[in-house]
């Protein structure tokens, strides 16, 4: 609270000294500054610079932005590629671990826990019949 308080009252200052400053400057009939011509042609030198430096860093971030995503897409290519040759080492190396075991054509847990299911659903069932239920 304390922050902002300072913050209050120093900008109360601030803009008193403003007003301030202007009532001086209207009453004595002095502006600070120079005359325009001076500052005018500082300002149109400094705006030509500001043009050129605005053109320049344009082209600079482009080429700097498409070697960006350039360098992006190669990184994504690379991790996508070692990927791949890891997934491929893994399957190779399972392989290799259990040859002895033949996958294919046996069933998974999942089918054989279905199948104990559907038998003793239809011993219930003959179960029902017999006792006429």
């Amino acid at each position: 609270m304390f922050i902002l308080t300072s913050i209050f009252v120093v900008s109360l200052i601030m803009l008193s000294s403003m007003i301030g400053f202007r009532l001086w400057e209207l009453k004595n009939g002095k502006i600070p500054f120079p005359d325009g011509e001076g500052i005018s042609r500082q300002l149109h030198v400094f705006t030509e610079w500001e043009k050129k430096a605005w053109e320049e860093s344009r082209q600079w971030s482009m080429r700097f932005l498409s070697l960006f995503l350039r360098l992006v897409i190669i990184v994504i290519d690379k991790m996508r590629k070692w990927m791949r040759h890891t997934v491929s080492s893994m399957e190779e190396a399972l392989v290799k671990k259990n040859p002895e075991k033949d996958l294919q054509g046996t069933s998974s847990f999942f089918l054989k826990d279905i199948a104990e299911h559907k038998k003793k659903i239809r011993a219930r069932f003959n179960k029902g019949e017999k006792t006429g239920v």
